[in-house]
């Protein structure tokens, strides 16, 4: 049958053309099919590289941690502070010790940058370094409070995570209502003072009078 086949095509030369051209056409769409198919795994490739970035601190490190100083438009001004010294290790962030207050921070990756090694030597003038750039303390708890009579206003005992007791600091009323309205209207139902309640809705007024 195949015998068959071949003296017939010999016969007509135009069939052995014809075949010829197809199999030329189906083999170059075998090989177009699997160039694309390895373009596509190459982009592929690239884009998982891309947005996969390899972060190599170890415990140990010092690290820098990014701030976000302030807002502009639709923009954040970012400024690279520390630095920080890596006390653990998770899947996608780590936990940064600030080398004054001690206050550890779980961090992600991505707002990291590589400083020096464990091996690096903290130094006086780096720790008056990271001291100079200022830390924004984060209120833990309102402890009590007292009337001053020469402010004629109210002060708020403060307690600072990451800070001690015996750190605790008076703040004026009218500050931490400024920052903190929600705890320091908490701390005053809780408290339950009539005349410290009567002082936050006059400065809570103020404020909306003069906003």
């Amino acid at each position: 049958m195949e015998q068959r086949k071949v003296l017939e095509m010999t016969k007509k030369p135009e069939l052995i053309d014809e075949k010829l051209r197809d199999l030329r056409e189906s083999v170059h769409l075998m090989h177009k099919e699997v160039a694309e198919r390895r373009d596509q795994q190459t982009r592929r490739n690239k884009k998982g590289k891309k947005g996969a970035k390899i972060v190599n601190f170890s415990i140990g490190d010092f690290v820098l941690r990014s701030r976000v100083d302030q807002k502009y438009q639709d923009k954040l001004l970012v400024t690279w502070i520390g630095p920080y010294q890596i006390v653990r290790a998770d899947v996608h962030s780590f936990v940064i010790r600030h080398l004054i207050t001690g206050v550890e921070t779980d961090v992600h990756a991505s707002r990291l940058k590589y400083y020096a090694d464990k091996s690096y030597q903290v130094t006086e003038e780096v720790r008056e370094h990271v001291a100079s750039q200022g830390i924004v303390l984060a209120v833990d708890e309102l402890k009590e409070h007292r009337w001053c009579p020469t402010k004629n206003g109210y002060d708020i005992l403060v307690s600072w995570k990451g800070l001690e007791p015996i750190e605790d600091s008076w703040e004026p009323l009218q500050s931490l209502w400024k920052d903190i309205p929600v705890l320091v209207r908490v701390y005053a139902e809780r408290v339950g003072d009539t005349g410290l309640s009567k002082h936050i809705a006059r400065s809570a007024r103020f404020a909306t009078t003069s906003s």
